[in-house]
């Protein structure tokens, strides 16, 4: 969001059913803290206890912000009991939903996931000549990743060598040998669109393995590769995939055995290109965006706006236990 100002004429750009909110980054927008109805405290960027408003009104909303896992909040939760009268992080219990991608219906436009109540067609076989050709023809090599952060909390280093006993894997940036040709990274501004072209030609599959192995956490490589023709596997913490992504659209570790059995089952992928081809059936019904910030400020200015002061008011009695690291998972494969 930057210093940027977003008010009515944004909310109605984006078709948000109340337009009433105005939003700021800028803390010197307003006179005094007290002048705004709702304050988002980012609890991954200050730690800093002495930070906080001296004066909070009575009737002012409180809302707990965070788009990473608990591992990597810098302030201290446990200093906040009864604080946080919301929460805005990526799981799919907080007050407002703030994660890394969506999925829309092309027929209807509507969101589709990620969402408790998500409900997709079922998938169906690929017919499309030109969606045919592109995936089982131009793909020369298995599967990619690229990471700079490297010996994560969620070992994925060690099930990416395990991987590569059986088959080849390019790393690119910190963690591997290789550098996108424009840049480091896949994700460097500037040179996105470059490295996505590359991986999107070249490769069948993309090693989408989460640096935390939290509840509902997925970040923005999975949208990123699924906006293109390159089946993400997965390696993560949520126990029900439907509430994120299509079925027979991704394929999890989890589902199997064992890495020797995972390795198995891409390479039989790799020889039957209709069937690597079905994991791109719902291209024909949904669309994908990683750029979904502006409708968790739809969501907060609604939430805002049905806030109710004469009801009792909600707070967060401890607000540490909720966001705790016990919603993550000290998780590993059976290597």
């Amino acid at each position: 969001m930057g210093d940027e100002i977003l008010g009515e004429e944004y909310l109605k750009s984006i078709d948000c059913p109340v337009t009433n909110c105005v939003f700021s980054h800028d803390r010197n927008f307003l006179p005094q803290p007290t002048d705004y109805d709702a304050l988002v405290f980012h609890v991954g960027d200050f730690n800093d206890i002495d930070d906080l408003p001296e004066v909070r009104r009575e009737d002012q909303i409180y809302i707990m912000a965070n788009e990473e896992p608990p591992f990597f909040s810098r302030h201290n939760l446990n200093y906040d009991r009864n604080f946080f009268n919301m929460t805005l992080t990526f799981r799919l219990d907080s007050d407002i939903l703030w994660n890394y991608g969506l999925f829309f219906d092309i027929e209807t436009g509507s969101v589709v996931a990620p969402s408790k109540y998500a409900k997709w067609r079922e998938p169906e076989i690929v017919d499309d000549p030109q969606i045919l050709e592109f995936v089982t023809k131009s793909k020369s090599k298995l599967a990619a990743w690229f990471v700079s952060h490297c010996d994560a909390p969620s070992n994925r280093e060690s099930l990416t060598k395990k991987i590569q006993e059986f088959m080849e894997v390019d790393v690119y940036g910190d963690c591997g040998n290789l550098t996108c040709p424009m840049g480091r990274t896949i994700y460097d501004k500037g040179n996105r669109q470059h490295c996505t072209d590359m991986l999107n030609s070249t490769y069948k599959f993309y090693l989408s393995f989460e640096n935390s192995i939290c509840t509902d956490y997925m970040t923005e490589k999975v949208f990123l590769n699924m906006d293109n023709f390159i089946v993400p596997i997965l390696y993560n913490g949520i126990t029900d995939m439907q509430h994120f992504l299509p079925p027979h659209s991704y394929i999890h570790v989890n589902d199997f055995s064992s890495v020797e059995d995972l390795v198995n089952y891409l390479k039989y992928l790799d020889k039957n290109p209709q069937e690597y081809a079905n994991y791109f059936w719902w291209k024909k019904y949904y669309k994908v965006t990683e750029n979904v910030h502006k409708y968790s400020y739809c969501d907060m200015c609604m939430k805002i706006n049905s806030w109710n002061v004469k009801k009792k008011r909600k707070e967060y009695l401890d607000i540490a236990k909720w966001n705790s690291h016990e919603k993550c998972y000290n998780m590993r494969v059976n290597f």
